[in-house]
């Protein structure tokens, strides 16, 4: 008795292996293209003598201290009267910009509040302002001692 043995041939299937280098050719051109700097002209600007600076639009200046008083334009203000101090500082000034500056420690919860007794004085738009990081005004502080009244937990 002979005994038939089916011999299969193994194949190795191309296809995947092909899409995946595709895909990673592909994946490496677009790196390539978003690391080339987008300077095309390299130009330099002339300088001018003559002339006007842009004029820039007014500023009304909203500040939140650290301790939580809040002034506009270096005027101290209660939080009842942000709307009609700034109804008089902007018929004065129309057009004007709002900026808001708080201090890094103000209390978050005075922040908020301003913030929404801006909008009910019908101010739309304004800008909370900041200083970039790296400034000489980013050293830190030293820490605020506890309250004497307060007891630290023991560990």
């Amino acid at each position: 008795m002979k005994i038939r043995r089916s011999r299969v041939e193994a194949r190795l299937d191309m296809t995947p292996l092909i899409d995946v280098v595709f895909l990673l050719l592909t994946f490496f051109i677009f790196a390539m293209v978003l690391m080339v700097r987008a300077d095309v002209l390299s130009i330099t600007l002339p300088k001018v003598g003559t002339g006007v600076s842009a004029k820039t639009p007014d500023k009304v200046l909203v500040t939140l201290t650290e301790q939580g008083k809040i002034l506009i334009d270096g005027e101290p203000t209660e939080i009842g009267d942000v709307g009609a101090r700034l109804d008089a500082i902007m018929a004065e000034k129309t057009g004007a910009v709002v900026l808001l500056a708080a201090d890094a420690r103000a209390p978050a919860g005075g922040l908020i509040e301003l913030a929404d007794a801006l909008v009910q004085a019908g101010v739309g738009e304004f800008s909370i302002i900041g200083s970039p990081k790296g400034d000489a005004g980013d050293s830190p502080r030293p820490p605020i001692p506890p309250n004497p009244g307060t007891v630290e937990p023991e560990e």
